[in-house]
Parts: C-alpha cells; sequence; structure tokens
C-alpha cells in the first residue's frame, strides 16, 4: 500500500543555528521569536499584527482554541509572570502546505522569574542561567503575506508543554497558591 507524500525539512539544531535560516520560514521564525523574547512584539499591536493573520489561532496545551485579540492575549498571560525568558529550537520538520508551510518544532523555553527563590538554575546553549528551562513543542502554521515579515505571517500556533514544571517554582516562591496553581487561569 502506497501513502502519498510531501517533502519536508527536518533536522536537529543547536539554538538558532544559521543553517536554520536557510528556509524561509525558519528565518522568519527566528525574526518572530527574537522579536517576542527581547523586542517590542509583547507589547506593540502595530508589531504584532506584522507577524500574525488578523484571524490567528492559539491553541493552548490544555486544546482551548483562541482566535484573534483573544489568542495572542492568551500568549500574553502564559508569559506574564516571567522577567525574561529565551527559546531555544532543538528540533524542526517544516512541510508545505497548499496555503504555505506547517512547522512542527521542539524547543527549550527558559525562563526568570521576579521573585527570588532556590532550586538549581538551568543554563542554555551561551551559558545563561534561568530559573527554569523547560522542553515544549510547537506546531506552527504559515501563510504567504505581503505585509507580513519576511513575507509570512503566523496563522496558527499550538502549544503541547507540561505546565507543571513552570507552576510549580511559582507555587514554591509564593507566586500563586497550589489551589490557584490546580484550577488555572480564571479558576477554571
Amino acid at each position: 500500500m502506497s501513502f502519498p507524500t510531501v517533502p519536508a525539512w527536518t533536522g536537529h539544531c543547536k539554538g538558532w543555528e544559521e543553517k536554520l535560516k536557510e528556509h524561509p520560514v525558519m528565518e522568519f521564525m527566528f525574526a518572530y521569536t527574537l522579536a517576542f523574547d527581547t523586542g517590542t512584539l509583547k507589547t506593540s499591536l502595530t508589531e504584532q499584527s506584522l507577524y500574525t493573520t488578523p484571524d490567528f489561532t492559539f491553541i493552548l496545551p490544555s486544546g482551548l482554541a483562541l482566535t484573534g485579540p483573544a489568542a495572542w492575549s492568551a500568549i500574553l498571560t502564559m508569559y506574564s509572570p516571567f522577567t525574561a525568558h529565551s527559546h531555544e529550537p532543538f528540533h524542526y520538520c517544516v512541510v508545505p502546505t497548499e496555503t504555505g508551510y506547517d512547522l512542527l518544532g521542539q524547543a527549550m523555553m527558559y525562563a526568570n522569574l521576579p521573585v527570588p527563590g532556590g532550586g538549581e538554575k538551568k543554563k542554555d546553549l551561551q551559558g545563561r542561567e534561568w530559573d527554569l528551562g523547560v522542553p515544549g513543542s510547537f506546531h506552527f502554521s504559515f501563510v504567504k503575506s505581503e505585509d507580513g515579515v519576511k513575507g509570512w505571517k503566523l496563522a496558527r500556533e499550538a502549544l503541547f508543554a507540561d505546565g507543571l514544571s513552570m507552576v510549580k517554582p511559582m507555587v514554591e516562591r509564593g507566586m500563586v497558591s497550589a489551589e490557584m496553581a490546580v484550577k488555572g487561569p480564571g479558576g477554571a
């Protein structure tokens, strides 16, 4: 039995290696990640509109799907406890779609918390120390866009991560109660 196939660009990496920028959507992702981790992407709606479509959809690890402004708000809420954060990819698979490309990627997410605490620091590939270092998987869908960064925009992002590994240190530092952590955002 034969199955239809599509070409894929896949491999392992150690952070944002130059070879990743050879593919147009990975070049976009480098710019997006840099703007999100260290730039004004989290504070500028104008900049956010350069990176995402108006109907951008974000799918949380719980499976909840949000679209438009609610999607971007959910991403900002997820990252709001951190004073700084950084993403370092370690695996990628890019495949063409009818409207652009999909990227299935894995990355380490490093973050610092505003409340000091114990525990072992995590080091990124640049040797910087962080309060948290957790792996996550992402599924991004890109569409071609004349007014997008590098000619692309994000139409969809799904996040697959273990939130407990991020919330536990917050509970230990008194940033959230155990009850709040179990209920999640909005007390659900």
